[in-house]
């Protein structure tokens, strides 16, 4: 396993890649369906430079209570580009879900050339991507990258401090097609059904998936190793990271395969956190020495499950026994987590 420094997106252990013919779901969530919400039809779609709307939310608010985290950690990011919705822009393949927020669909477009399409919800923005959110789809501020002609990154944004956004990214290959236009309208459309009553996750027992990682840490747990006043860096919907004192400590709660032995890394040493819990550590020594912690929370038949990640790390000068420091982190939290 490996932590990538100031914890941007770390990919530490490998998440299940679950393919299904028609909407994924995350290992051990089942799809719920819910009551049709309508969107206004007329709604403004367009994608005009100077947005008409003027999102200003406060600070930690959603730019409309449709975004707000606590109903995005349930939404199956699958059930918002629909077949129906792909069927608009080419030929739809099998969905394919790495993580709660994620989904892909590696289709066709009407020529039949490549169309890849990745789409995040609660995707955290840099200020320069917010600063570059300009145009606009479907009521909300929007902004586009475009590289090569052959991939094209749009975000929607839906809160703006800390900035999140639905983000959709587009690949058609060397031999493709322009990649920004089908991904507005198959945008759009996600954001509308976003908007609406989307279908939702049914968490198993134990699922750590509704939880706000940043709110169930105390300052006293960060204490002994960042100080008094360390710094929360949110990531997405179910990350969170602290820092201070030349060091850092982190919660994430993922998706996963759950390996027979349940040691997700060649490092990994099985770890007694008492009352016949166990966690997997593992040590990387380097610049930053860090050391990571994971515990199992779900798991069914297929070994498809949902697992917490706690990191500990710091600069190679700062006197600290990482992985003890991960292991009462871990019994602090713990509490504070739902129960398998």
């Amino acid at each position: 396993m490996h932590v990538v420094p100031r914890f941007r997106a770390t990919a530490v252990v490998a998440a299940a890649a679950l393919l299904m013919a028609g909407c994924a779901t995350g290992p051990g969530l089942a799809k719920t369906n819910s009551p049709r919400r309508t969107v206004q039809a007329g709604a403004d779609t367009s994608t005009s430079t100077d947005p008409s709307v003027k999102q200003t939310a406060p600070p930690n608010k959603p730019v409309d209570p449709a975004f707000s985290a606590e109903r995005l950690r349930l939404v199956n990011p699958c059930a918002l580009i629909e077949k129906e919705l792909l069927q608009t822009v080419g030929t739809p393949s099998r969905y394919s879900s790495s993580s709660y927020t994620r989904c892909s669909n590696y289709m066709k477009d009407k020529s039949g050339k490549t169309l890849n399409l990745t789409l995040d919800i609660g995707y955290t923005l840099t200020s320069t991507e917010l600063k570059r959110a300009t145009k606009q789809i479907a009521g909300l501020k929007s902004a586009e990258q475009k590289l090569n002609n052959t991939s094209c990154f749009i975000s929607a944004v839906t809160q703006e401090s800390p900035a999140q956004a639905v983000r959709l990214q587009v690949s058609t290959g060397t031999d493709g097609n322009e990649a920004c236009e089908p991904g507005r309208k198959v945008l759009e459309g996600a954001v509308r059904k976003l908007k609406g009553n989307p279908q939702k996750y049914s968490p198993p027992k134990g699922s750590p998936v509704e939880v706000d990682p940043c709110a169930i840490v105390e300052k006293s747990v960060l204490a002994p190793v960042l100080g008094a006043s360390p710094r929360a860096l949110p990531y997405g919907l179910h990350q969170c990271s602290w820092t201070g004192q030349s060091a850092q400590m982190q919660i994430e709660f993922k998706t996963a395969r759950i390996p027979k032995d349940g040691k997700f890394d060649s490092r990994s040493v099985e770890t007694d956190l008492g009352g016949g819990l166990k966690g997997y550590q593992s040590f990387r020594d380097g610049a930053y020495p860090t050391c990571e912690l994971v515990l199992i929370r779900t798991r069914d038949q297929a070994d498809a499950g949902e697992i917490v990640e706690f990191i500990v790390a710091g600069s190679k000068e700062k006197e600290l026994d990482r992985c003890q420091a991960a292991q009462a982190f871990a019994k602090a939290v713990l509490p504070s987590l739902p129960q398998a």
